[in-house]
């Protein structure tokens, strides 16, 4: 269903592998770490223009929101009114709502896109998305544009002594395709938990980052604050999207 995302990830992943395994052993687990990592910067960068355009739409949203709340006060009563009114309004200053969920919207499937390929490597299991192959079926099966070596490379790649493909509550029959079998769930978890929580909290001050420079923008002037009847209520619901941001 979507094979049209599966092999554009499965090719950007194979280009950064033959790249650089002209400086690196291709079997090395840190040569397809790189790959994955310049993978999501591929994407980051492919997806650089629309994120622009989704910050210059936010930050025109927040300019309007002084008279978004004149809107919603004039027409209270009129919900039909106070529709075309916010349309006008956007309008006006260029503002589409719904393109500023686009890189969201983008990214999802993408993301999703890469588990996929990555989790495709070790089809042993039989759970959801998983075919029940045999170890040997498994390890001469090509996965999207990987040939049957770079399967056998990547199954057999370690990071910090574990397979990149396992994963904390990968079932333990799967541990089989790994072959030798000279890890544990502990072992597994002991790598993946600290880099969960390295992405948790540098996503935690990304987003404090972009806090204190919309903050910033207000006390130079820059950007609006909220003023008149609303203001309390509107700095209330920003306090609040702030909090969901961070956290």
């Amino acid at each position: 269903m979507l094979n049209f995302i599966y092999w554009p990830i499965s090719a950007i992943l194979w280009f950064w592998h033959k790249a650089f395994s002209f400086v690196l052993d291709p079997d090395l687990g840190i040569t397809w770490v790189l790959s994955i990592v310049f993978l999501t910067f591929t994407v980051k960068a492919i997806m650089f223009k629309p994120t622009q355009n989704q910050l210059r739409s936010g930050r025109k949203m927040q300019e309007m929101q002084p008279k978004m709340a004149e809107i919603r006060a004039k027409y209270k009563n009129d919900q039909q009114k106070m529709m075309e009114e916010t349309r006008k309004l956007q309008k006006e200053h260029g503002v589409n709502p719904l393109l500023g969920c686009l890189p969201m919207l983008i990214q999802i499937p993408v993301f999703i896109g890469l588990f996929h390929v990555l989790r495709s490597f070790n089809r042993t299991g039989e759970g959801v998305g998983q075919l029940g192959m045999g170890i040997e079926e498994n390890r001469n099966t090509p996965n999207y544009i990987f040939g049957v070596d770079e399967v056998q490379s990547f199954i057999d790649a370690r990071f910090f002594g574990v397979p990149l493909s396992s994963y904390i509550s990968m079932p333990q029959d799967m541990y089989k395709a790994f072959e030798p079998v000279d890890f544990t769930r502990t072992d597994i978890i002991l790598v993946a938990a600290p880099l969960a929580i390295i992405i948790a909290v540098a996503t935690h001050f990304n987003a404090r980052m972009s806090i204190d420079r919309q903050k910033a923008r207000i006390a130079s002037g820059k950007q609006s604050a909220p003023t008149g009847d609303n203001a309390d209520m509107m700095a209330m619901q920003m306090g609040m999207m702030n909090k969901m941001m961070l956290w």
